[in-house]
Order: structure tokens, then C-alpha cells, then sequence
């Protein structure tokens, strides 16, 4: 679902500009899916070791999670993030950061397969605040887990969902592209409505139904 609103779409230059760059006699289908493939893969690798220090330092919030006023803040914790989601305002990383990640991948292009990884990496970081509000949700259930294995391996599907359009961008060259438009911020409000809930389900912990 994330992959389905517009924070995949930064996502699109940069693969695109891998794809063109290549001569024409060398690139194909095969070619491209490969390519796209390394990107993403780098992708999942940089939210998996998110969801990893998520358990490995999150293990603690498990126990503080029995106090009401932990409970009620990460509750409002995620009201906000919900109200983030529904268009209220907008979490960006600082523009500073952007232009010396967008500066770092410029260089990594020229580096063949290598290149293309640590631009997948990279690319985790661009579009991370665009999905900052279902990924903190998810990075504070990993935390209250303390589940390492849990926390790798569901961001790293979570990624992979993510990066499934983008396969199909590498593979097709562009052909098949989701347009975007409002349908888009249909599928915001829908992640903003489920991160309601979860504050609604973290309270019943401490208030009456």
C-alpha cells in the first residue's frame, strides 16, 4: 500500500536515470529487472537494519509501556502521525540532507552494480520522511517487541512491497507507471485512519471502552 501513494514517485528519476544511462545495445528487460532488483534489495537493506535497532533498542520501551503516561503519549505519538497522513502538515527531512544524498547518488551512478546499491540505500533515506508516519508505527511496534528477527525481516518485506513498482519501472523501462492523482490520497487517509486505531487500541489499555 505505501508503494501505492506518492512517496515511491522521488524514487522514479533516479531509477529511470540509471535505466538511460546505459547504452541502448546493452540494456534489456533482463538487464533492467536486474538493475532494479540491486536498487531495491539496497533499499530493504537500509529499513532492515532500521527494523533491527528498532528491537535491539526498543526492548526497554516494553517494560515502560505499563505506565498510563507512556501509553497516552505514544497514543498522541500517533494521532500526530495520522494527522501527517491526512495532509495537515507534512514531515520532510531538512533540504540540507536531501541535496547531500541527491549529491552522493549523482556520484554512485557512475559505479556500475556497486553504484546502483549504494544508490538504493540512499534512496531509503530520500523517501524515508514521506513514509515517516506508517514507518514510526511500525518501528515502535519492532521496539515494543524486542524481536530482532521480527524487526528485520517485517521491514524487509515491507520494503520489498514497496519496491515492487519500481521493479516493474526497471523491467518495462516506464511503460507501465501508476498515474498519480487523487486515488493517491486516498490510500494517505486510509494508513492515517489505521494509525488512528492503533492509538484507539494502545488506550484501551488504560481507559474504558
Amino acid at each position: 500500500l505505501l508503494s501505492l501513494t506518492p512517496c515511491i514517485f522521488p524514487m522514479v528519476p533516479i531509477l529511470s536515470s540509471i535505466i538511460i544511462s546505459q547504452p541502448s545495445g546493452v540494456m534489456n528487460e533482463k538487464k533492467g529487472f536486474i538493475f532494479s532488483l540491486v536498487y531495491v534489495l539496497s533499499m530493504s537493506l537500509a529499513y532492515t537494519i532500521a527494523g533491527i535497532m528498532a528491537a535491539l533498542f526498543g526492548s526497554n520501551i516494553q517494560a515502560s509501556m505499563q505506565n498510563p503516561w507512556v501509553i497516552v503519549s505514544f497514543s498522541l505519538f500517533f494521532v500526530a502521525l495520522a494527522f501527517s497522513m491526512f495532509g495537515l502538515y507534512e514531515i520532510k527531512m531538512p533540504l540540507w540532507i536531501q541535496n547531500k544524498i541527491h549529491k552522493k547518488t549523482g556520484e554512485a551512478q557512475t559505479k556500475g552494480i556497486f553504484g546502483i546499491a549504494i544508490m538504493g540505500f540512499l534512496s531509503a533515506l530520500i523517501v524515508g520522511p514521506c513514509v515517516a508516519a506508517p514507518l514510526a508505527g511500525a518501528l515502535m511496534y519492532i521496539g515494543q517487541s524486542g524481536d530482532a528477527l521480527l524487526g528485520g525481516s517485517a521491514l524487509f518485506v515491507m520494503s520489498l512491497g514497496m519496491g515492487v513498482p519500481l521493479l516493474l519501472i526497471g523491467t518495462t523501462a516506464g511503460k507501465y507507471m501508476p498515474r498519480p492523482g487523487v486515488w493517491m490520497q486516498s490510500v494517505s487517509i486510509f494508513f492515517g485512519i489505521v494509525l488512528l486505531a492503533v492509538a484507539l487500541w494502545m488506550l484501551s489499555r488504560v481507559m474504558p471502552s
